[in-house]
């Protein structure tokens, strides 16, 4: 048996070396009898939520039905048993897993790569080009959505209005990060303007896959001499999560700010990571309410 971070790890691999849409995964997965909805898939195919074995069974599944439907020569995605392999009719095409006598994933993450997740299953030795080239692809995946040419949008204006009423906040933004800037492509409240990268607080959510909280930035460590916090518009709290393309570049974030501090519990870092979620399926296949 495999663990469920080993599992959830091949499944993201096979999804980027397969070129697969995640929504389209989810589609296979939930023909065949999975009950999960597509936030929830998706979560664990950007290597953040989980999955009971079972649905992570089934999503294993749906990735080496669609890998023979295509004929691709690609690895399939491992289930969670040799049993359970064996019985899908899929094991002997399955390559072996090489891990270390702790059965840990073997793979390190790198602060730009899809997911945060290495290519190709091997270290990643995190030099200046190799940090490079990861950024000139994330720059380029956002660019080839189009999202950065078409400016303001009514469509994205429901996602952060839904956010600033939902947590309170006095400001909510849905933030594009460039090569060198911060451009906002939808903000209600005060706070949200175009920055330069090196100033925006949403560039340093962009480096994982996981919700970035400022509960109080005036006496956090980190924050407390930023600019945006010292000076205009005196940033106290700040929450954000990573939006990706389909194939799992992070370009931007959806943000909640307020001048005052502010708690965040783990239920409302899942929720803004649904709520994120969601803005993602928009920018993928459009309205999908």
């Amino acid at each position: 048996m495999i663990s469920q971070d080993v599992q959830q790890w091949v499944a993201v691999q096979t999804l980027r070396t397969a070129n697969f849409d995640a929504s389209s995964v989810w589609l296979t997965y939930a023909s065949l009898g999975g009950k999960r909805d597509v936030r929830e898939v998706i979560s664990y195919l950007e290597g953040g939520g989980t999955l009971p074995v079972l649905d992570r069974d089934l999503v294993a599944h749906a990735f080496n039905e669609m890998i023979d439907d295509c004929d691709l020569p690609v690895d399939g995605a491992h289930y969670s048993t040799d049993e359970v392999a064996d019985g899908s009719g899929f094991g002997d095409n399955l390559r072996v897993l090489v891990l270390d006598p702790d059965e840990h994933r073997f793979d390190l993450p790198a602060a730009t790569a899809p997911y945060g997740i290495s290519a190709d299953g091997e270290e990643i030795d995190a030099t200046a080009e190799q940090d490079e080239d990861a950024e000139y692809r994330r720059c380029h995946a956002l660019h080839e959505t189009g999202l950065l040419d078409t400016g303001a949008e009514d469509r994205f204006d429901r996602y952060t209005k839904r956010a600033r009423e939902h947590f309170g906040v006095s400001s909510a933004s849905i933030a594009l990060i460039t090569e060198d800037r911060q451009v906002i492509k939808s903000v209600v409240g005060p706070i949200g303007q175009d920055l330069p990268r090196d100033v925006a607080l949403c560039s340093r959510t962009i480096e994982a896959s996981r919700v970035l909280v400022i509960t109080d930035a005036r006496t956090d460590p980190e924050y407390c001499d930023h600019p945006l916090v010292v000076a205009g518009p005196h940033v106290r709290f700040y929450a954000g999560f990573p939006i990706t393309t389909a194939d799992g570049w992070r370009i931007g974030t959806l943000c909640l700010i307020d001048d005052r501090p502010r708690s965040f519990s783990d239920d409302d870092a899942l929720d803004l990571q649904r709520m994120a979620l969601d803005l993602e399926i928009e920018i993928w296949v459009g309205d999908t309410a």
